[in-house]
């Protein structure tokens, strides 16, 4: 059954022009795994926020931003994770964000799950490396500031690693200089529940328990500011995203975050958490999931843009970014996620049904931060790609 939801996602992915329902009907998150595929089934077939014939006029916008830096900050996948992303449905992922005029992706190649210790990242890191580099035609695999430009000088896409989690690098602070010589270059303190000795997690900013970095979480920092790895709290609580920017010596960022204002629930972050970053000259990049979004589950351009707006309002418009977190093997990911309740908890809208929108919704949004908002050209192009690059580059050496 799950070959077949496979199928299914990966022609959605393709962009079938099958009407969007205006309500999602909000079906409960089953627990009895006899109901997986069918509920799993249902997820896919609501994942899409828009027609194909809607998306044709975001042409307009591309051709009006021909040229500017794309960059996406949250593209989660390497062959192989999660849940068995196969190398075709990798480069169906890729040429998606290509076709879409991305210039440079922050590629997830670990959530932090408990099997992915240092040697199994260590090991998947080295693969990946050796994919991009077989494939140099294709890829940059990024260092430093200048193979941004180089990449898109020779028309290749720009692309690095990051952690959703700490968790690979055990107890162990030399571990980041290990995974940073592989090329991390953006790691995440935690993927929701809290770290023993490293952070807490976005779970606890509804428990009343969030004490936000602890001892070792400082000290990963410092060692991460050292070398040149942008910090990064999405998934972590509120706390935790104020104290590290209060402790980092570097511009922080919030890769993939939404504001509680629109949508309350553990996962998305307060005001004081967004000001806290924007205040380190960082960054707040919004993702395009529905159920992270609001509680209809909606993730069309308008809904998007509503949650870039509120931070453009709190921060001014060069805290935002882009930091899509789709998952092109949809149907395998949401099986992982329903046998791991723990992990992808339904209070934070982890397989709830919602809208998945691709990294090409972004020309979607760009149109509405224009003519709804009135977005001036700079700030487009800033919200596009400068802003992240600006933080890049006064991190990495």
């Amino acid at each position: 059954m799950l070959s077949k939801l496979s199928k299914l996602a990966l022609a959605f992915s393709l962009s079938t022009p099958f009407i969007v329902s205006a309500d999602i009907e909000m079906k409960p998150r089953p627990t009895d795994e006899k109901e997986f595929p069918e509920y799993i089934q249902y997820l896919v077939e609501v994942a899409e926020p828009r027609t194909a014939e809607e998306r044709a006029a975001d042409k307009e916008m591309q051709q009006m931003y021909e040229g500017a830096n794309v960059v996406d900050v949250l593209f989660v996948g390497a062959p192989g994770f999660p849940a068995g992303f196969t190398p075709e449905q990798y480069e169906t992922a890729i040429q998606h964000s290509i076709d879409n005029k991305y210039t440079f992706l922050s590629a997830t190649v670990t959530n932090g799950k408990p099997d992915d210790v240092p040697d199994v990242v260590e090991k998947r890191m080295k693969e990946t490396n050796a994919y991009w580099k077989k494939q140099s035609d294709r890829y940059v695999q990024v260092k430093s500031f200048e193979d941004i430009e180089r990449a898109k000088k020779a028309g290749k896409l720009a692309i690095i690693h990051n952690f959703q989690s700490m968790r690979p690098l055990g107890e162990d602070v030399k571990n980041v200089e290990k995974f940073y010589k592989l090329g991390l270059r953006q790691m995440n303190f935690t993927y929701n529940i809290d770290l023993p000795n490293i952070a807490d997690g976005g779970d606890s900013n509804f428990d009343g328990t969030d004490e936000g970095v602890y001892e070792l979480g400082f000290e990963v920092i410092k060692e991460m500011n050292r070398l040149g790895i942008v910090v990064d709290c999405s998934h972590s609580s509120n706390n935790t995203c104020i104290e590290m920017a209060m402790a980092s010596s570097k511009p922080v960022i919030m890769s993939h975050s939404q504001v509680t204002t629109f949508q309350n629930i553990p996962r998305n972050v307060t005001d004081q958490a967004v000001k806290a970053v924007a205040a380190t000259d960082g960054v707040i990049c919004v993702t395009f999931i529905g159920g992270f979004l609001n509680p209809k589950g909606e993730a069309r351009p308008s809904d998007i843009a509503k949650h870039v707006q509120y931070i453009r309002n709190l921060a001014g418009p060069q805290a935002t970014c882009v930091g899509p977190d789709y998952v092109y093997n949809y149907a395998e990911t949401l099986d992982w996620i329903l046998r791991n309740p723990k992990d992808f908890p339904i209070e934070s809208g982890y397989a709830t049904p919602s809208h998945m929108g691709k990294p090409g919704e972004i020309w979607g949004v760009v149109r509405e931060l224009r003519d709804r908002y009135r977005w001036t050209d700079n700030e487009i192009r800033g919200f596009l790609g400068e802003n992240i690059l600006r933080v890049y580059k006064a991190n990495w050496k």
